[in-house]
């Protein structure tokens, strides 16, 4: 009988145990489970999987070309900016993000980014979108690693901005507004690149794109900031120099232009453009004799690529229409007017398009 009482108190704990054990065990996994619905991972183009919220309702850039493909997708997600918009570019900006607070950029010679600012508007993921640097994955581990937000990178190139936007609608979580945007932009790349196949070498023609205070600083052939020239299939004139490596560009000679001969002359400021059509010197160029030299459009941003973000797309449309009529045929009032609207949120009055085209045909 006394072995009896025992037995059953053995099996008493031995049950209590089990409970409590299955107790843990399901404490555990709600809590396995709690955390993976809270967190999702991500592989960004950089190739780190990183740990992001799953639902993501802050977003914060890494400089002015994020600024810009965060704008045109999910600018109500934005909770700062890298560069404020410039008095110009307000005009085609919702005003409620003009005074968003500023955290200055973390690439480039003007690299400023405000840690503390930055920390304390609290984003769900700070998001770095351009081209891919050698040290592109150390740097944006350090900085997650600095600020304890994760940091994602999306690698833009000209011709890939549709896989850009792809890519950004996947780390969101909402490819309602991406997904327009990438068909247009790989409607314009495939337009571009088929005219780009289709003219033959002796047909191509070549574009000087004038910078700097007398327009004799330019981006050479081979350059970032440059790449919408090549793009339509045109021949960038400034060949045989060095590529700089920031925007400013290189700066050339006089006598350089004239042995280039370019046929087409661009220029984003309008001081250079009339310097270029009064200037006795410059006057000596074909280009300048049979009036081919336009003024860029910068409004809200250069058409060329400055900053080279997805305002390219509409430098290509522009310039392709410009060098190449025939075989672009594009009426660029309607064209403008249907960019502005897709990718700034902005219906443009038919008097706002006339201002952004002018001297630019």
């Amino acid at each position: 009988m006394k072995g009896l009482v025992i037995l059953l108190a053995l099996v008493g704990v031995m049950t209590g145990c089990g409970k409590q054990e299955a107790t843990d065990q399901a404490t555990a996994n709600s809590s396995q489970l709690s955390q993976s619905v809270e967190t999702r991972q991500f592989v960004d183009s950089a190739g780190r999987d990183v740990t992001i919220p799953a639902t993501i309702k802050k977003i914060a850039p890494s400089g002015t070309l994020s600024q810009i493909v965060l704008y045109t997708s999910f600018p109500e997600l934005l909770v700062g900016l890298a560069s404020p918009f410039s008095e110009e570019a307000k005009v085609y900006v919702d005003s409620q993000y003009w005074d968003l607070p500023e955290f200055g950029q973390f690439y480039g010679k003007n690299s400023s980014l405000n840690m503390e600012a930055l920390s304390a508007a609290a984003p769900d993921v700070i998001i770095d979108i351009g081209e891919s640097k050698k040290t592109v994955k150390e740097d944006m581990d350090n900085l997650q690693a600095q600020l304890n937000i994760p940091v994602i990178f999306i690698e833009a190139n000209l011709e890939n901005m549709s896989s850009t936007y792809e890519q950004l609608g996947e780390l969101i979580g909402d490819t309602t507004a991406t997904e327009p945007l990438a068909i247009y932009s790989q409607k314009v790349i495939d337009q571009a690149l088929t005219v780009k196949q289709e003219i033959l070498e002796e047909q191509r023609k070549s574009v000087y794109l004038a910078s700097g205070t007398v327009g004799l600083d330019t981006n050479a052939e081979g350059s970032f900031h440059a790449q919408v020239i090549e793009t339509i299939g045109a021949k960038n004139a400034a060949t045989g120099v060095d590529v700089a490596s920031s925007g400013s560009g290189t700066t050339v000679s006089m006598e350089q232009i004239m042995q280039w001969q370019p046929d087409y002359i661009i220029t984003e400021s309008p001081d250079v453009y009339n310097l270029i059509l009064k200037d006795p010197t410059w006057a000596t160029l074909t280009a300048v004799k049979e009036k081919r030299v336009y003024k860029i459009p910068t409004a809200p941003y250069n058409f060329m690529g400055f900053p080279p973000s997805v305002n390219r797309l509409m430098g290509i449309q522009w310039l392709g229409n410009l060098v190449y009529p025939e075989e672009y045929q594009l009426d660029l009032n309607q064209v403008t007017s249907e960019f502005y609207q897709l990718f700034y949120h902005v219906k443009v009055t038919p008097e706002q398009v006339k201002e952004i085209l002018t001297n630019a045909s």
